[in-house]
């Protein structure tokens, strides 16, 4: 619905109307409620003075400001959202009902900070719930904000992951890496390393493996993740030596900063002989003496 001069607003503006039609019922007194409590689902970049002014806007239109500004493609987002939500609510009224499937939605629609209970249901189910878990990882829509779950979702489904330790959560867990942001990160590779040493061959494997991709980026940001390790340290100084990585200027860096844990001086001065290599970027040099410094305390 298009309204002759409709005043402009933003990109902002239009995320609003989108984050109230599918957390707040197209509401904006209960948006604005949840926002002035501190809902664990507010978004940072959404001030309440904004929220206000397009509740404002609307009153003076008499119409629904997303019926006029949204497009097609936005509308259909919202709509997508709302059969999720429902769909994960219907799992509560089923008969018979299904024990795995009101955990999972116990999770993602919970309003805690952290669902401890929630968490500790599933975990005391163990491989059973391992398929859902892995399945929240894997979906790309609880990774989004607009979605159930507020993008929190997979950092949850992380730490059952954690607890459980069943191997087939490995691959998934790496996969997830780089999915979003750094935060969901940081999650997700703690839960890779509190598998320990099954995580680490395969996370050096992956370290190791060619063609260079982003693989290999995420293997070693990873592998950073782990406590001091020797073995970590010796296979970043490997994979240094092939040409093609150098060329990588982010996946140099994450390499150099772990070898850091270089213990042999015949180790080290092979990671110190990179420095002669023809064409390394100033920066690539500047780190590896950094690390150098860093063996000297």
């Amino acid at each position: 619905m298009k309204v002759p001069n409709a005043p402009v607003i933003d990109a902002i503006d239009m995320e609003i109307l989108m984050h109230r039609d599918t957390h707040f019922g197209g509401n904006f007194d209960v948006m604005l409620e949840y926002y002035e409590q501190e809902g664990v689902g507010i978004m940072p970049d959404f001030k309440i003075e904004e929220i206000k002014r397009l509740q404002n806007l609307e009153h003076e239109m008499e119409k629904n400001l997303a019926e006029i500004y949204l497009p097609e493609a936005a509308k259909n987002s919202v709509q997508k959202v709302l059969k999720i939500y429902h769909a994960l609510k219907e799992v509560y009224s089923k008969s018979p009902q299904d024990k795995y499937s009101i955990l999972i939605s116990d999770l993602i629609l919970s309003e805690e900070e952290f669902p401890k209970k929630e968490i500790e249901a599933l975990v005391m189910e163990k491989e059973k719930v391992v398929p859902h878990l892995i399945h929240l990882l894997s979906a790309p829509t609880f990774y989004d904000p607009l979605y159930p779950g507020y993008g929190r979702t997979p950092i949850f489904a992380a730490k059952c992951l954690a607890e459980i330790q069943d191997e087939r959560a490995i691959l998934p867990l790496f996969e997830a890496i780089g999915h979003e942001n750094f935060f969901t990160d940081e999650e997700i590779i703690k839960a890779l390393s509190s598998f320990g040493e099954r995580a680490k061959v395969f996370l050096m494997k992956i370290l190791k493996s060619e063609p260079i991709s982003k693989d290999n980026e995420h293997a070693v940001i990873a592998l950073n993740g782990f406590s001091e390790d020797i073995e970590i340290a010796q296979c970043a100084l490997e994979v240094l030596q092939k040409d093609k990585v150098l060329e990588s200027s982010t996946l140099s860096s994450y390499l150099i900063f772990a070898c850091s844990n270089l213990t042999s001086k015949k180790d080290q001065k092979v990671f110190m002989d990179l420095c002669k290599k023809k064409d390394l970027s100033k920066l690539l040099v500047d780190e590896i003496h950094l690390v150098a410094k860093y063996w000297k305390r």
